[in-house]
């Protein structure tokens, strides 16, 4: 795969992927037709999924190029609508969850039982 634009909505994440002289639509990671052009791509993915609100040129959508020498893994993980980073955490350690909620202040309607 050589670059792909990306739209996540409300009805799945949408991606047009370049693979060879064709391009792919995809929804989910499921193919739902092949094309000859992202821009008959596009306006098939708008005809089948008026719901979704797609818009209306490439432009609207985000443009993911991949360099030669990545693996397709790479770029599998780039389309993910995850936005956490986890440089530098060791999945070996307990994740530590930290309330929000001040020290002094009590929740509200809650009583202190203990």
């Amino acid at each position: 795969m050589v670059s792909q634009y990306v739209f996540p909505s409300r009805r799945g994440l949408f991606c047009i992927v370049q693979h060879g002289h064709r391009w792919r639509s995809l929804i989910d990671a499921r193919e739902w037709a092949r094309h000859d052009s992202a821009e008959a791509a596009l306006e098939a993915l708008r005809l089948a999924w008026p719901q979704a609100r797609l818009p209306e040129a490439l432009s609207g959508w985000r443009y993911l190029a991949e360099a030669p020498a990545l693996p397709h893994a790479r770029l599998a993980r780039a389309t993910s609508t995850s936005t956490f980073r986890t440089t530098g955490v060791d999945p070996s350690q307990a994740r530590v969850r930290r309330s929000r909620r001040l020290q002094g202040r009590p929740s509200r309607g809650v009583t202190d039982h203990g």
